[in-house]
């Protein structure tokens, strides 16, 4: 059991091979403007910490060779300005010793590196204090006075609240900035595609009402000019559409029309020999009925053979091999020796001995059958019918020429075209299916049938022509 895979919706992949990158792009976005942020708050508040270093170490004096520092109260209460974070600083002599500030600060880590930022010797590290995680400004401080000589370390450290509540800010901010542009160009996106594919479901709905017989052309719904070619294409395999199934119901009524009479003569003759009780009449009639059963199967057999040339002249997958058109046209001359006796019509071939072309043989032979049939039924008794076969370099052209009445040039046209009988055909029977046969047989062979009048002989002069090809 085969499982039924439904088609996939052109308005869901442009959605989401839209969709998709921007949601990528909009993530990306946003992690690196709240990394950018974070950064330039962190250079922010380390130069805060850095300055409040700065003002401690300022501080720091010698008094009776001894390192003393006096943080004034004013200075303590700008650290505590900042209602989020707690501030805390040490302030470490020489020797390791505190001096002043919390005496438990954690101290800096071996491999910290030192700012390059800032014209100070001064090192940033993070640490955990009371439970709480800081960040830590390190400012060394070289002194040399009063015989106390060695570098000094300020330790100032802050909780990172306001850090982490200016991260979140920041982040806040460019959620609703990166996702605004991106939800914004979904929603255009959403409504674009909306309009543009609306004249396809219009198309759609238009296919779906029309009637099934309807090959009109399709109206330019799509306003693109990128579908105008797909419409373009449409409308020309519609029209193909229409003047196949035009030729098919002329045909089909032609073929019917030229069928019924044949019939209803054959009728006819089947009742006058039944209500007859002669064995003459009896005669008489299945004679009749013979020729017109022959006449009717001839018939027959030409439709069938014009509507399969019909069909397959319509594949170009049809493969042609290479057959010898001179004995396909001396083996239907002599099948045509019998016909031509009865009417002492002169019936001959002249041209080469043996050429190749590409070709289907039976269908060559139908060719050559119908075109001498038609010189023969044509050309009065004594006449002249010739056949021959020409080669140039550069084609193999085959003729059929006789002493008839020939085609009128006004009428060559039309006679080319099935059931079209011309005015000179008398009491000749037929359908007038032979020259469109033959015309068929040429154009499904990729040449085309030529009508003129011969100059020699004073009737019609029927020429196809053939490239030749290798055995």
């Amino acid at each position: 059991m085969k499982w039924f895979k439904a088609p996939r919706s052109l308005f869901y992949q442009l959605m989401l091979f839209f969709g998709l990158p921007l949601l990528v792009l909009g993530s990306v976005s946003i992690y690196i403007h709240y990394f950018s942020a974070m950064n330039a708050a962190r250079l922010a508040y380390d130069r805060t910490l850095l300055a409040s270093a700065r003002t401690v170490a300022e501080r720091v004096v010698v008094r009776n060779q001894k390192l003393e520092v006096d943080v004034p109260y004013v200075v303590l209460d700008s650290f505590e300005r900042n209602m989020n974070d707690r501030l805390y600083y040490q302030v470490i002599s020489p020797q390791g010793t505190t001096i002043s500030g919390y005496n438990d600060l954690p101290s800096m880590p071996q491999d910290t590196p030192r700012s390059e930022l800032y014209p100070a010797l001064v090192h940033f590290y993070d640490a955990q204090y009371r439970g709480q995680p800081i960040r830590v400004a390190a400012l060394f401080q070289p002194v040399n006075e009063a015989g106390v000589m060695g570098v000094a370390t300020i330790l100032v450290a802050e909780t990172l609240v306001s850090r982490h509540y200016l991260a979140r800010q920041m982040l806040l901010s460019a959620l609703l900035s990166q996702g605004g542009v991106v939800i914004l160009t979904l929603a255009l996106a959403f409504i674009l595609l909306k309009q543009v594919l609306k004249p396809l479901g219009k198309l759609s709905s238009l296919m779906l009402r029309r009637d099934p017989g309807e090959l009109t052309p399709l109206p330019m719904v799509l306003p693109w000019s990128e579908m105008q070619p797909l419409l373009l294409a449409v409308n020309r395999y519609i029209e193909r559409l229409r003047l196949m199934v035009a030729r098919q119901e002329r045909f089909s009524a032609d073929a019917a029309h030229q069928l019924r009479t044949p019939l209803a003569v054959l009728k006819t003759q089947v009742g006058v020999a039944l209500t007859s009780n002669q064995p003459d009449q009896w005669r008489e009639s299945l004679e009749g009925m013979n020729a017109t059963l022959d006449s009717t199967i001839a018939l027959t057999a030409r439709l069938l053979s014009l509507s399969r040339l019909k069909s397959d002249g319509q594949q170009a997958n049809h493969q042609l091999q290479p057959v010898n058109l001179v004995q396909i046209l001396r083996d239907t001359c002599f099948s045509c020796l019998p016909e031509a006796r009865s009417k002492q019509i002169d019936l001959g071939y002249e041209g080469v001995d043996a050429c190749w072309v590409a070709g289907e043989a039976l269908l060559l032979a139908e060719l050559c059958a119908n075109l001498l049939d038609n010189a023969l039924k044509y050309t009065p008794s004594g006449g002249t019918v010739t056949a021959r076969v020409r080669v140039t370099s550069e084609f193999i052209q085959l003729e059929i020429e006789d002493s008839g009445p020939g085609i009128a040039q006004e009428q060559r046209v039309a006679a080319l075209q099935p059931f079209h009988r011309l005015d000179n055909a008398g009491d000749q029977p037929g359908a007038g299916l032979g020259l469109a046969l033959v015309n068929d047989i040429c154009t499904y062979h990729g040449t085309h049938l030529e009508l003129s009048r011969a100059d020699s002989l004073g009737g019609l002069l029927v020429s196809v022509r053939f490239i030749p090809t290798a055995i």
